[in-house]
């Protein structure tokens, strides 16, 4: 049952935004007490004592009970997912730096939160395959690159000796790779086995505004002889 106050208010509401379409005050009515009455019928179980506030929350953005019904019941349920979320090979601690991320990104908006949560669960599930892919075949991969990067030459360059004298033309040079390491990019002559391969994955070498992804480029070559010609790496 809808209290009087409330009916009259969401009546009054009606009238306000629809004063000469008795069709779209029906509606608008109808929809409302129908969000009144789903939103008496959320289970809040042991989460009780929260109640008021998830509805006082939508209160603040939302006028038509509908609204309000749509809000809490979505927050509601983030809620409860953020409270239960946990990952497979994430320690406690992890999972609760990433709480705490999601929730001073999207302060008192839980499904946001909890959206936080499920990207940088998908960033890290993208990043174990990538090291399953990757980690066995690191060193390989780092050889080869060097071994293209080191190829780079430039018949331009002229090298002087100790007296200024012109010696010779041309050069060969170790062509750089940047990296990007999902907040800051670096440019590396020397490539350490350390790096993680999620990382390593990235390495790109810049000509001007192109640039070729040698490593992905060598990676897939991998692909490509394993299939097509057995090679066994």
């Amino acid at each position: 049952m809808i209290p009087d106050e409330v009916l009259n208010e969401i009546v009054a509401r009606a009238k306000s935004q629809w004063p000469d379409d008795n069709e779209m005050q029906a509606y608008c009515i109808s929809a409302e007490k129908e969000g009144y009455a789903r939103l008496q019928n959320i289970d809040f179980g042991d989460l009780a004592s929260l109640r008021d506030e998830f509805i006082e929350s939508a209160r603040d953005s939302f006028e038509a009970w509908d609204e309000i019904y749509d809000s809490v019941a979505s927050e509601f349920s983030a809620y409860r997912k953020i409270i239960a979320f946990s990952a497979d090979g994430l320690s406690w601690d992890v999972v609760e730096k990433w709480k705490t991320e999601a929730k001073k990104d999207n302060e008192g908006y839980y499904a946001g939160q909890f959206d936080f949560l499920e990207k940088k669960l998908r960033k890290h599930a993208s990043i174990l395959a990538t090291r399953q892919q990757i980690d066995g075949i690191k060193n390989l991969l780092i050889e080869l690159e060097n071994i293209i990067g080191s190829e780079c030459y430039n018949g331009s360059i002229q090298n002087y000796g100790s007296w200024g004298e012109l010696e010779s033309e041309g050069r060969h040079f170790r062509y750089p790779v940047k990296f990007y390491n999902g907040s800051n990019e670096s440019k590396k002559w020397t490539i350490s086995p350390s790096i993680p391969s999620e990382e390593l994955i990235t390495g790109y070498y810049a000509f001007g505004a192109n640039q070729l992804n040698i490593y992905r480029a060598l990676f897939k070559i991998i692909l490509h002889l394993r299939k097509n010609y057995d090679l066994k790496v």
